[in-house]
């Protein structure tokens, strides 16, 4: 019989764990079930998603899945000590969570985070339209801040125009597990337009760009808190071992798209670049827009799509970043057109 995650998925609904209780909230997303109980989450990547272990990273075995959960936590624990308290062997025996050290052979390990309220998270500050100029500007600066401490080693010897060509195969696989949203000559286009900027800017990728790559991760605005004022990052380890090396602005290129996306207004957008640039010393390449922009936007859209299976409350976050997408592109093409 293979090994099935339920019997644990189902006692940490009941509350019956450390820090449960009465049932937890439960949000389900492409990789993971997450529980939250009052204090504290218990967080469990799923061994079960077909999409997802067939396009980014094969979790279906304990062993690979084991030691994922083990280089995630030490990602995020790194950047976020105060969020991610520790890890947590476990097995179900008896109908009950039994707490084993990793040399005990645990069934999984749970990723054992400080809960954190809901309003915090930058998603809902921007969708709810609580989030200013001043606002942006700081988190800009803190995202620049925070980036620095982490990347602590320099990566040299990789070929950008290699890379980002895998990334539009990982961007279109993402894109296409939704296709009764985005229409396929809609995806195309998006992805013929990728493709051509790579081709037609290979000196760039193949020079510049690859002397800036760095350590990368799953920045968006769903993985940042934000507690009076502070910036904090969760949840950014890659799914896959290909994007752990990035571009090192498509952190900002991600959240940054996700505040002009979802609140439609590129005021704040351009606020939170002039953060980073600050405190990072640096000026950004605005030709790498297009680019970035694009691609960020193609994930963000694909990822609201897939939540809101799940989670309704997600479906107007991905019609208004659709139409954003949409829009941008239009401009974009129209522009080059000229």
């Amino acid at each position: 019989m293979s090994y099935s995650q339920e019997p644990l998925r189902r006692l940490l609904m009941s509350g019956k764990i450390a820090g449960g209780g009465a049932s937890p909230e439960h949000i389900e997303t492409v990789m993971s079930d997450v529980y939250l109980f009052d204090d504290v989450v218990y967080k469990l990547y799923k061994n079960d998603n077909e999409f997802f272990n067939t396009n980014f990273r094969d979790l279906s075995r304990r062993e690979t899945r084991i030691a994922f959960t083990r280089s995630d936590f030490a990602w995020n624990h790194a950047l976020s000590p105060s969020i991610y308290l520790e890890l947590q062997g476990v097995s179900v025996a008896n109908d009950q969570i039994r707490f084993l050290a990793f040399d005990d052979a645990p069934e999984e390990f749970l990723i054992v985070m400080r809960r954190i309220a809901r309003e915090h998270l930058l998603f809902e500050r921007i969708v709810s339209n609580g989030i200013s100029r001043e606002d942006c500007f700081s988190l800009g600066s803190q995202l620049a801040d925070s980036l620095t401490k982490a990347r602590t080693q320099r990566f040299s010897g990789y070929n950008y125009f290699e890379t980002f060509k895998a990334n539009i195969v990982d961007v279109h696989n993402f894109i296409k597990d939704v296709a009764e949203y985005v229409p396929f000559e809609e995806v195309q286009a998006y992805i013929d337009f990728l493709e051509t900027f790579r081709l037609n800017n290979r000196s760039l990728f193949e020079s510049t760009l690859s002397l800036e790559l760095d350590r990368g991760g799953d920045t968006h605005s769903h993985n940042v808190v934000v507690t009076d004022g502070q910036l904090l990052l969760m949840d950014t380890y890659p799914p896959k071992d290909a994007w752990l090396i990035e571009h090192h602005l498509l952190p900002l290129y991600r959240i940054g798209t996700d505040i002009w996306g979802l609140s439609g207004n590129k005021e704040l957008f351009e606020a939170f670049v002039a953060g980073y640039e600050e405190t990072a010393a640096i000026k950004v390449d605005r030709s790498l827009d297009a680019l970035f922009v694009t691609y960020s936007a193609l994930i963000a859209v694909s990822y609201h799509y897939m939540l809101q299976r799940t989670d309704k409350s997600k479906a107007l976050a991905a019609t208004r970043f659709h139409s954003f997408l949409r829009t941008y592109f239009k401009e974009i093409t129209a522009s080059a057109v000229k």
